[in-house]
């Protein structure tokens, strides 16, 4: 019976630590259950940055949109109390529309993201200026290199006929030439004929 009653007790024992540990480890993951908080949670600047649920002495890393940003403060470490605050700026070049913003842990691994929306502060296009006046003429270019020789063209069209030229003085002095043989030779002819009908 007593022997009995001891295997109890130890069993009761057992039993009891094997709940202490189950309950400070659903604790632990009750407690470190991670959460980011921005305030403002819009806008174009600065953001304050509020952490809880985080393991007490951690060193927290901030990212925007998976890229580390610098924090105020630096390095930035996690309370006793799970928290941290901290103040970040909106990264330049950033596109209007939402943002993803993690803080993750180094040694706990432990992290917690939040959106900020980034407002579009560029303002409507102002009405067109009036031209400006025309700038002097600028110096001249390098003469460029010459270009291939292009193919031959089509032959044009047969033009219309010139009017007849002058006469030349040796066509002249040809054709005097030949009327002086023609007359003369009219003349023997006259001359021939008249002697054969005279007696």
């Amino acid at each position: 019976m007593t022997e009995c009653l001891r295997y109890r007790k130890k069993l009761s024992f057992y039993v009891f630590i094997l709940f202490v540990f189950s309950l400070s480890v659903f604790l632990s993951q009750v407690a470190y259950a991670a959460s980011l908080t921005l305030s403002p949670n819009s806008g174009f600047s600065s953001i304050m940055v509020v952490g809880a649920g985080f393991s007490p002495g951690d060193n927290i890393t901030i990212f925007w949109d998976g890229s580390a940003i610098p924090t105020i403060l630096s390095p930035l470490y996690v309370g006793l109390g799970g928290g941290f605050t901290a103040l970040i700026n909106v990264p330049s070049q950033t596109k209007p529309g939402s943002h993803n913003v993690t803080a993750k842990g180094l040694v706990g691994g432990t992290n917690a993201s939040a959106l900020f929306t980034v407002v579009n502060m560029t303002g409507p296009n102002g009405p067109k200026g009036d031209a400006g006046s025309q700038g002097a003429q600028g110096s001249t270019g390098q003469k460029g290199d010459t270009g291939e020789k292009g193919p031959a063209g089509e032959p044009g069209s047969k033009g219309d006929q010139g009017p007849p030229g002058e006469m030349s003085l040796p066509q002249s002095i040809l054709i005097i030439f030949a009327l002086v043989l023609s007359i003369l030779s009219l003349f023997l002819t006259i001359v021939h004929m008249r002697k054969r009908k005279s007696p």
